[in-house]
């Protein structure tokens, strides 16, 4: 299906550290530009890309930013590690830091409204021993991503542009796709143009190309990519779109 929109006013991007210029510029030379999804960008760029964000933090904040939004935008969600529980670190009730305005304004007569952005600071994922193991069985973290997914395209509707895609999942992971918990909403997950499964990720991509990561040595093809494995995943998300018609 192709999506008419003139002109989309910003484009939103989320991610883990699979797709943040910030972390990946530690491991090597590499602009915003070389990133995998800048050909990608209308309008202004806002980067939500953080080191260790879940797979429900960028559902959630996609959809802040799609209800808030008053004219069209695009989306580009970039799944990485799927197996994270979210945290918010702010404190509870009265000992909360962020409200609905900056104590310490600019200007001290206009106190400014605080957005999704002031909340950044406060996204994070629960550490492998404060969380109950359960909580990442596979069969029930599948279930809410596939979900995640439909709820978002769903949510866009017409109205706004959606890419949703992986970094670093591959057909290797064993995901049982006709589990009962799991197979329908995988089903209408996979129906979706806008959604490109894991048989297309970053990882299978660079592998099959003989790409290897910047940090291969510690992760192997686990590992982040630079510029070269940026640029292919680039051009092979870029020949999906083409094909699908996804935009104009």
């Amino acid at each position: 299906m192709t999506l008419n929109i003139d002109m989309a006013e910003k484009t939103f991007v989320y991610g883990d550290s699979f797709s943040s210029v910030q972390f990946i510029s530690t491991l090597c030379d590499i602009t915003q530009q070389q990133m995998w999804y800048h050909g990608l960008v209308e309008g202004e760029l806002v980067d939500r890309t953080k080191v260790g964000k879940s797979p429900a933090t960028m559902f959630l904040q996609a959809t802040h930013d799609i209800i808030t939004a008053t004219q069209p935008v695009r989306i580009l969600v970039a799944l990485g590690v799927c197996g994270r529980v979210p945290i918010y670190t702010d404190g509870w009730y009265e000992k909360e830091q962020l409200s609905y305005h900056d104590p310490n304004p600019p200007w001290s007569d206009k106190p400014r409204e605080t957005t999704l952005t002031d909340c950044e600071q406060y996204f994070e994922s629960a550490s492998p021993d404060g969380i109950d193991p359960q909580q990442l069985h596979p069969s029930l973290m599948w279930s809410q991503i596939y979900k995640g997914i439909t709820d978002l395209a769903l949510r866009c509707g017409r109205k706004h542009q959606l890419l949703m895609l992986h970094m670093n999942t591959s057909p290797e992971h064993r995901i049982k796709k006709k589990h009962p918990l799991i197979a329908p909403l995988c089903h209408q997950a996979e129906s979706l143009e806008c959604y490109i499964d894991e048989s297309h990720s970053c990882l299978t991509v660079c592998e099959a190309k003989g790409i290897r990561s910047m940090d291969h040595d510690k992760y192997g093809v686990q590992g982040h990519h630079g510029p070269e494995g940026q640029a292919e995943f680039a051009r092979h998300v870029g020949s999906i779109l083409e094909e699908r018609r996804l935009w104009n």
